[in-house]
């Protein structure tokens, strides 16, 4: 008998919440009741990625990983970057990991790209671009299918990224699978 009013009770009670617009709740809940505990601003990477990133100081890349928050978003999204600062560092973090990609600044990568296809693990090398103008933007996605153009949306290099390691399990040897 009980259970026959509760019903009732809980319906109109329901009702006045829909009715007043969930007013009930404190501030930080309606995300919670409506997003479910969204992460905010997190992406996660469907594949994380080993990446080397040569930031040579001469060139725009070190501005990219700090100021356009290209090192942050990456590693929130789960990918482990090791970063070498001269070829010299360079050579020995290639000759001794393991590496899916290889970001580097967009003038510097016809020089990196030999030694990468020579490492063990044969990373993809990504060009990589600072503020860069219009026409230098043009001429990176020419001559390379995936461009990580910085400062950018996470959502953006995420995309870039993505296509990258997806690019190369495709190109990967059948013994490799």
């Amino acid at each position: 008998m009980k259970s026959s009013r509760l019903v009732p009770a809980v319906l109109v009670v329901a009702i006045g919440v829909l009715a007043i617009g969930g007013h009930v709740f404190a501030c930080g809940d309606k995300l919670v009741v409506v997003g479910r505990g969204l992460k905010a601003n997190r992406m996660s990477a469907p594949r994380r990625a080993s990446i080397l990133v040569y930031a040579d100081p001469k060139g725009s890349l070190p501005a990219a990983l700090e100021e356009g928050h290209l090192r942050k978003d990456l590693e929130r999204a789960g990918h482990r970057l090791r970063t070498a600062t001269s070829r010299e560092e360079f050579d020995a973090a290639l000759g001794s990991g393991t590496y899916d990609l290889v970001l580097a600044d967009f003038k510097a990568v016809p020089l990196l790209e030999p030694e990468a296809n020579a490492a063990a693990s044969k990373p993809t090398v990504l060009p990589t671009l600072f503020n860069p103008s219009e026409a230098d933007l043009a001429a990176a996605s020419r001559q390379y299918s995936c461009v990580v153009k910085s400062p950018s949306d996470q959502r953006d290099y995420m995309i870039v990224i993505n296509e990258a390691m997806a690019d190369r399990a495709k190109h990967a040897s059948p013994k490799n699978k």
